[in-house]
């Protein structure tokens, strides 16, 4: 049994084939909104969202593009445009850099040529000092707004009250051993970092 392809969905394969991406496969008659016609690359907005072609696809663009392309890890690296990505140290360089491996070593071999890698590396490690006492008080926020609640489920399935607590005397407590850390913290970092 043979199967029925149209000769317009074969001439379309030849034009994406003859990369001949905006030529037609077919003759339309009829009523149609043509704002005029659109190349390659060109965006544009019609009927509320916002169009683009690709490779001679129109396609529609999305607030999640930007994102995606930068999860994404390209083939190549976007940065040296040599170097093709595909082992398991290019995907955790691309998540924190955005770039492969070898580019980030030559970066850091150049920061320690110049001598300026220690406080590059001080740098990274104020950044995450920063961050953890951030997150920190984050999830301590988040308790104390959660302590707000009459009863809580165990992992046993029982419900437990904990409508008694005072939670400005929680509220107090927590903030108190939070200060108090980020100052024992604060201390050590510095006492490390001495020179």
């Amino acid at each position: 049994m043979k199967k029925y392809i149209s000769e317009a969905k074969v001439q379309r394969m030849r034009n994406l084939a003859t990369k001949k991406f905006g030529d037609k496969t077919k003759i339309q008659i009829g009523y149609g909104n043509n704002e005029g016609d659109h190349v390659e690359g060109d965006v544009w907005e019609e009927k509320g969202k916002k169009w683009t072609i690709k490779n001679g696809i129109t396609q529609t663009i999305t607030k999640l593009d930007s994102v995606r392309n930068k999860v994404h890890m390209p083939l190549v690296c976007p940065k040296c445009d040599t170097r093709v990505m595909k082992g398991e140290l290019d995907k955790m360089f691309w998540k924190l850099y955005s770039e492969c491996m070898d580019c980030r070593i030559f970066h850091e071999t150049d920061l320690k040529i110049k001598g300026k890698y220690k406080q590059y590396e001080k740098d990274i490690m104020t950044k995450n000092f920063k961050s953890y006492i951030k997150d920190l008080k984050e999830v301590a926020k988040d308790f104390i707004g959660e302590t707000n609640r009459k009863g809580y489920i165990t992992e046993a399935g029982k419900i437990e009250d904990w409508s008694g607590e005072n939670t400005k005397e929680v509220r107090d407590r927590i903030n108190s051993r939070i200060e108090n850390l980020e100052k024992d913290l604060t201390k050590k970092y510095e006492n490390m970092h001495k020179e």
